[in-house]
Parts: structure tokens; sequence; C-alpha cells
């Protein structure tokens, strides 16, 4: 079992919590999350610098099926380096993108195909928001409720295997993100 602790979390409600520690299954399902008063050492306990958050839930942007194997490949990887831990995409883009999934990405067949025109995806949405948290909120359980993954994505929760990413660099009394702020996965 891993432990990870940081100062802030993001609550499965969408607010700030202090002093978490979080215990991970070997499967990275979270056994256990517990609030502190304040910071305290333990053993084996991992201490992130940062604010936990969830692995973000967005979709697809392109169209595979106008893509080589390596292009997809790169692209996913992309999505991957972004932060995003499940991708809804339309079911003829499905199969064709499962083909080279690295593993570490949940793909999500969805109805809804997203026209859109942006080139920016997940951690680099946040970082141009205007509201940086409702736009962490929407990348998280706002997705993941519209994908129907909401039971194993979107929140950091006992149960759950949502991945763990944190965000540094960022304004601690607003929870700003700005260009300035970096995300490091940790699972």
């Amino acid at each position: 079992m891993k432990k990870i602790a940081a100062h802030y979390w993001l609550r499965p409600d969408g607010t700030v919590g202090k002093f978490p520690v979080i215990t991970f299954h070997s499967d990275n399902r979270i056994a256990q999350i517990r609030e502190r008063e304040s910071f305290e050492e333990e053993e084996a306990l991992l201490l992130v610098n940062g604010f936990l958050i969830p692995g973000l839930v967005d979709y697809a942007i392109c169209n595979p099926l106008a893509l080589d194997k390596n292009a997809l490949k790169k692209y996913l990887n992309r999505i991957t380096i972004a932060g995003i831990r499940g991708l809804g995409v339309p079911e003829n883009m499905y199969i064709r993108l499962q083909e080279v999934n690295p593993g570490n990405l949940i793909l999500i067949e969805t109805l809804t195909a997203m026209d859109r025109q942006e080139d920016i995806m997940g951690f680099e949405k946040i970082k141009a928001a205007k509201d940086s948290m409702a736009e962490l909120k929407k990348l998280t359980v706002s997705n993941a409720q519209s994908l129907g993954v909401n039971q194993m994505l979107g929140s950091l929760e006992v149960g759950k295997a949502p991945g763990l990413m944190a965000i540094s660099k960022l304004d601690y009394s607003t929870f700003c993100v700005d260009k300035k702020s970096k995300l490091k996965i940790i699972m």
C-alpha cells in the first residue's frame, strides 16, 4: 500500500481540503482518505509538494481516421502528459484508438462527438481558463459524470482509481492556476 500526503487536495464536492493522507491499494484504487489538523510525519509516507487532484477526464479532439498509427501514439502520449486519465471518444474512433492505447489511458466510448477547434488539452486548458478552479472541476467531476464513469474516475474517493496528480506553483490563497503552474503525474 502507498500513502501519499500533501498540504491540500481537491475534495469530491469541489472544495479544498487540508493535510490529506491518501492510501492506495496495489491496483491504484483508493483505500482510505483522511484529513489531519496539521502536517505530521508517518512511517512510509510520501510527501508531495502541491495541490492533489485526480486524473483529468476530457473528450478527444482529433480525427484518428485521418492519422497513421505513429501519429495516433503521439497523440495519446500527449494526452497522457496533459494529465488526462479518461478520454471520451466517439464510436467510430474507439477501436482505432484502443489499438494504440499505451494502457495507462482509459478510453470511454461515447455517442457524443466533440467539434472543437482548440488544440489544447487537459492541464493546458486549466492554465488558459479565466476561472481555473471551474475548469478543473469540469475536467474532473463534470466530465466523468457526463461520460458515465464517475464511479471510477473524476474524484478522489475510496474505491476509485482516478489517478493522482499534483499542481505546484499556484496561488494557495485562491487556488488559481497560472502560466507558471506545473503538473506532476504521481500515478
